[in-house]
């Protein structure tokens, strides 16, 4: 016998998936570990870097990694489905 709950009917979630802006080079990864980990970006307001705990699903470029909510407020990942059918053309504006 499970304790899980029957899945929500697909209608009645909501679209929770994240794109990355420009994929190369960067990495989705699932934290693994208790080993300290911090999100390379402070939340607006916070002079200090937030933990990235267990089981959070990062993104990573290079030594640097982000939580998916900062990564979106950077606007280096975005919900938007069809982003690549409305983004600009040119370079970013910088972070």
């Amino acid at each position: 016998m499970s304790d899980a709950l029957p899945p929500a009917p697909a209608d009645a979630m909501p679209d929770a998936r994240v794109y990355v802006c420009h994929p190369e080079g960067w990495t989705a990864t699932v934290k693994q570990t208790s080993e300290r980990m911090y999100c390379y970006q402070k939340n607006p307001g916070e002079d200090y870097f937030h933990l990235i705990v267990a089981g959070e699903i990062y993104l990573e470029f290079g030594d640097e990694k982000y939580c998916l909510r900062c990564a979106l407020r950077r606007g280096d990942a975005t919900q938007e489905r069809l982003y690549w059918q409305h983004r600009r053309k040119g370079p970013l504006p910088p972070a």
